[in-house]
């Protein structure tokens, strides 16, 4: 039987007791509009994938803890994800740390994806897990081939070593390494992740038991008030150096990118990755599209001029003054309607 390689994305809806904090998008994250910011994202990444995947054997998966999709725009999701011939797969959030940090209460849901996962994939089966705010624009094949051979892809997210991440430096995060495990980096570790990961089948065979094991200790330092891993990068990070995987070896593959007027980090290599993430993108250049996509807009077909116009949209590549002043203007009109 041939391997099966699984490009996946993740919504989660919280309840209003749990009313965790993402700064990004502002306003109550309870709220149906906050919550269409990340379906829109959700619509245009397998959009993407759809267009740029050719491969056959490649299966989509939508992870979430509800069972039906909302209408966005005049896009039932439900059927609008079936025709793209994407699986909806329903979660129940069960990894979520202890302690009362509410920044980012979402994001070890990753967790609760990896456990299915474990269950659900052969030895040689590849799973990639992205954010809803990527697209992927151009051919994954060599992520499959990478996943299958390491184990996993490891991308650096540029952090400096007392750079606070998620609640938790890279230096400080040496000092929970040796409470959860008893040895202590000899330098601030990497952090890997959280916007992209990517798992073999034979990798999650050994990584969910070590996850189990550490989750236990990590509760235990959330619940005393001590430093703990606060978001799944760095619990993440934290069991791939436990496994002895701390080369990125996968850089060239994705990139958090930003495109604001107050950080632009964009560069013309981007342009080859496969996968871009723009997380400053949710409120504009994914907006954007999925209007065009909605109003049924004529956009590029063939995949070099797509890749093309969709950097000239998200402004990657290139520092755009269309695009710095689109974000300046839109910064301020949330300024101005912004209460006193």
């Amino acid at each position: 039987m041939s391997a099966t390689d699984y490009v996946s994305t993740w919504m989660y809806v919280e309840s209003p007791q749990e009313g965790g904090l993402y700064p990004q998008v502002g306003g109550l994250t309870t709220s149906q509009a906050t919550q269409n910011i990340y379906w829109r994202c959700v619509y245009t990444f397998f959009w993407s994938a759809k267009a740029f995947l050719k491969k056959e054997g490649v299966r989509l998966l939508l992870f979430t803890n509800v069972a039906t999709l909302p209408v966005v725009g005049g896009i039932d999701l439900n059927r609008a994800l079936a025709d793209f011939g994407v699986e909806l797969v329903t979660l129940r959030y069960t990894w979520a740390p202890a302690g009362t940090r509410r920044p980012w209460f979402n994001q070890y849901f990753l967790f609760d994806i990896l456990d299915y996962a474990a269950g659900r994939l052969d030895a040689d089966d590849t799973l990639l897990v992205m954010d809803n705010d990527c697209l992927i624009v151009g051919d994954l094949d060599p992520a499959f081939a990478l996943a299958r051979r390491d184990g996993a892809l490891l991308i650096t997210v540029d952090v400096g070593a007392d750079e606070d991440a998620n609640g938790l430096s890279r230096r400080q995060a040496m000092d929970v390494y040796a409470e959860v495990g008893g040895t202590r980096p000899a330098s601030p570790p990497d952090y890997f992740g959280g916007e992209f990961y990517g798992l073999s089948g034979a990798l999650l065979a050994r990584l969910l038991p070590l996850a189990k094991e550490v989750r236990i200790e990590n509760d235990a330092l959330a619940a005393a008030g001590q430093a703990y891993f606060s978001d799944e990068a760095h619990f993440f990070s934290y069991l791939m150096w436990r496994l002895g995987l701390r080369a990125p070896n996968a850089n060239a593959i994705a990139r958090r990118i930003w495109t604001t007027w107050k950080l632009n980090n964009t560069e013309a290599a981007d342009l080859k990755r496969p996968v871009w993430h723009l997380p400053s993108e949710k409120t504009y250049g994914f907006a954007d599209l999925f209007a065009r996509l909605a109003a049924g807009q004529s956009i590029p077909t063939d995949p070099v001029r797509l890749n093309a116009w969709l950097a000239r949209l998200m402004g990657v590549g290139r520092k755009s003054a269309r695009k710095f002043i689109g974000h300046f203007l839109r910064a301020a009109r949330r300024r101005l309607r912004r209460p006193a």
